[in-house]
């Protein structure tokens, strides 16, 4: 039931733009221990051409500067990803309450893997959303392999009617979480939505143990509204860093 109530809030808005045919910067040609260079290449070019399964353990949790988000003690950077999606909302008492999110997941791990020691992580990962939020549409990933989904379900064994919590999932594995701590957005809190540390809540999947919703991009409703129980979709993009 609560799938199909998300799936009637969905309102698409149109991608800022479409990636030119002919783009003279291909992935082939990314320098990668250059900001500059990655940054000059469509997203999609860019994933295309990453390969797959690289480890990133050695990778810092871009958290610096972030007081109220923390890496628990003995856990590591499983896995990066890039989301572009929606963020739900309805209007309660003349303002937007959010009623969870939907979004894609590219897998960008390997991008952090052959930039290290000459990109910033935090840098890389400032920009990627922006690239992100710019080069991809949602719900169509284009020729983008998605390597996760994003939405909200039913908490697992909640005492309180109603309440939703995020899930992660890809072919093979999930994990559902609870939120943990959040922070506001460093750069633009009024247009983009919270930095969020999400736990993993206990029996209900692997995927990860602890989720981060960093740099995002986008995403927040309108101060106020005025028709009772509107629903509102806002176009969103961000970095999440899962760690084990």
């Amino acid at each position: 039931m609560f799938i199909k109530l998300i799936a009637s809030f969905i309102i698409l808005l149109p991608a800022v733009h479409s990636a030119p045919a002919s783009d003279s910067t291909s992935a082939a040609s990314v320098n990668y221990k250059s900001l500059s260079s990655i940054s000059q290449t469509k997203l999609p070019d860019l994933a295309c051409k990453l390969p797959q399964n690289c480890k990133v353990s050695n990778i810092t949790l871009p958290l610096s500067g972030v007081a109220s988000l923390s890496l628990p003690e003995g856990q590591v950077v499983s896995s990066v990803a890039v989301g572009r999606g929606i963020q739900n909302y309805t209007c309660t008492s003349g303002v937007y309450v959010s009623v969870g999110a939907l979004a894609n997941l590219f897998d960008v791990s390997c991008l952090y893997t052959l930039s290290a020691g000459f990109v910033d992580p935090a840098a890389l990962s400032n920009l990627l959303p922006k690239m992100a939020f710019s080069d991809v549409s949602f719900p169509n990933a284009g020729k983008l392999s998605i390597a996760m989904h994003h939405q909200f379900v039913t908490t697992p064994g909640s005492a309180t009617p109603g309440a939703i919590s995020p899930q992660f999932s890809t072919s093979s594995n999930k994990v559902i979480l609870s939120r943990v701590a959040g922070t506001n957005d460093l750069t633009d809190p009024a247009s983009n939505v919270q930095w969020l540390q999400l736990a993993a809540l206990a029996g209900q999947g692997t995927l990860a143990k602890s989720v981060y919703r960093l740099n995002t991009m986008k995403g927040q409703p309108p101060t106020s509204c005025n028709t009772e129980g509107q629903h509102l979709s806002v176009q969103y993009a961000s970095m999440y860093w899962f760690t084990k």
